[in-house]
């Protein structure tokens, strides 16, 4: 189950990662979420079982919380498939483009094809919730 910030809708949600510029590298995995707002990112988060991680994984876990900072709906002009498998992009009003990779599970190399569908239904439903706020 995802956490969002109280009020807020969950619309859809997609295994992803943050991606190192526009290159199809990962930063951060976690999971792309779409609510009535804005699309967010939600790092993957450690429990309190994480044995002698616990720091690390909390440190990381207070770091990379829920992204509030992620742009709402109406600032978002579009959003595109990328080359290669995996790597969205979403374009914003200032000009700037924040970089996603969908993934098809966790675990396995980016670079596969099997991503794609994944992908392409991220681009479709965020695609389709901008174009809901500007009618």
């Amino acid at each position: 189950m995802t956490d969002l910030w109280p009020g807020k809708n969950l619309l859809g949600q997609w295994i992803a990662g943050t991606a190192v510029g526009s290159l199809q590298v990962v930063r951060t995995t976690g999971r792309l979420v779409l609510t009535d707002q804005r699309p967010a990112f939600r790092p993957l988060m450690f429990g309190e079982n994480a044995g002698p991680f616990k720091l690390m994984f909390g440190l990381t876990n207070a770091v990379s919380g829920l992204d509030d900072h992620y742009p709402a709906r109406v600032d978002i002009t579009g959003v595109e498939a990328m080359n290669g498998s995996a790597l969205m992009a979403v374009h914003l009003q200032t000009g700037g483009t924040r970089h996603s990779l969908v993934l098809r599970r966790r675990i396995g190399p980016v670079f596969s094809r099997k991503h794609a569908p994944y992908r392409d239904n991220a681009v479709q439903r965020i695609s389709a919730a901008v174009d809901a706020v500007r009618k």
